[in-house]
């Protein structure tokens, strides 16, 4: 399901610069093939989604102003196919934070940190 990532709500308050550079290589090298999976989401209950993870690549897709893939999650378990490594360390994180995201986007917003342009500017340097 491609969205805008503009719709989608961080769930941590960094990025990691070696993966935004090496998103941004991918991206420039036309490598599409070695970025990341699609990054999974879940609905909050007002419908807002947020985040699991895949934070690094949706602000380089926010920054490029191009839509991202994403993987809409019902619950825990609800992942992306075991079809790989990456995958399933997402699937992985997936179990770990489906739940704990909601706290952390209530945190996030006390901290000032709204949506992925928050994030973005927090770090000038990597874009």
């Amino acid at each position: 399901m491609k969205v805008s990532p503009k719709a989608l709500l961080p769930s941590q308050d960094f990025l990691k610069p070696q993966t935004v550079g090496f998103i941004m290589e991918c991206i420039k090298n036309g490598e599409t093939e070695k970025l990341p999976p699609s990054p999974i989401v879940r609905q909050d209950d007002d419908g807002n989604l947020i985040a699991i993870d895949g934070n690094n690549l949706i602000a380089v897709k926010l920054h490029r102003n191009e839509d991202v893939d994403i993987h809409l999650a019902d619950s825990a378990d609800d992942g992306l196919p075991e079809t790989s490594a990456a995958n399933i360390q997402r699937n992985g994180d997936l179990k770990a934070k489906y739940d704990s995201v909601l706290s952390e986007r209530h945190r996030l917003h006390e901290e000032g940190i709204d949506n992925f342009s928050d994030l973005i500017h927090r770090y000038p340097d990597l874009f």
